[in-house]
């Protein structure tokens, strides 16, 4: 497992690397694409942040509209700059200096929280209720512990990853409903990996 961590780590950090083998792993994302074309006004010009945003995999999707991404990899960011259209932030999710209140209408977080102990995931949700106007959507998509023990490559993978808080969806939930309303949600597979979705409102 050592080994098998050293490269899953290394693939992480390569942004090219990481989006091929994510896609082949998860079908080029396309469960996932298709709940933000559900969840989230795509296309219609509203301003989107997109926090942790990686190496801008979903950026595409928002062309033309106001879309911001940010992440705290460096590299992610170089490389979103360099290939696609909006603006990129190298910031930390929990904190988004510069950035007013009530920036966005709507804010992407994928697959960042399972990475985060629960007061950083405290810290998140409320700096993205900070940037979102009254009313505004959180599409929320996160890892959760893979359903079916048949599912050995995906247990294998959240084994190497560093994602050590990977939750049930019922943690999730519960660390969502402090501070915003779930307004929809649901478990989906996207490839070999399971996760819960969840459409929470600032009121």
């Amino acid at each position: 497992m050592g080994l098998f961590s050293k490269i899953v780590e290394r693939i992480s950090d390569h942004p090219v690397l990481f989006i091929f083998i994510r896609g082949l792993l998860e079908n080029d994302f396309k469960a996932i694409r298709a709940i933000i074309r559900r969840e989230l006004r795509v296309g219609a010009g509203v301003g989107t942040l997109d926090l942790g945003c990686g190496p801008g995999a979903f950026a595409e999707m928002f062309e033309g509209d106001d879309y911001v991404g940010a992440d705290l990899n460096a590299r992610y960011i170089e490389h979103a700059r360099k290939k696609y259209k909006g603006q990129f932030l190298h910031a930390d999710a929990r904190s988004l200096p510069g950035v007013p209140d009530g920036r966005f209408q709507q804010v992407l977080i994928f697959g960042l929280l399972h990475h985060l102990p629960d007061d950083d995931v405290r810290a998140v949700l409320k700096e993205a209720c900070r940037v979102l106007v009254p009313g505004g959507h959180i599409l929320a998509v996160e890892d959760i512990p893979a359903i079916s023990k048949l599912n050995l490559i995906g247990h294998l993978v959240h084994h190497a990853e560093n994602g050590e808080h990977i939750r049930p969806a019922d943690d999730y939930r519960r660390l969502y409903r402090e501070q915003v309303r779930i307004e929809r949600e649901e478990i989906l597979q996207s490839g070999i990996c399971d996760y819960y979705a969840a459409l929470l409102v600032r009121d």
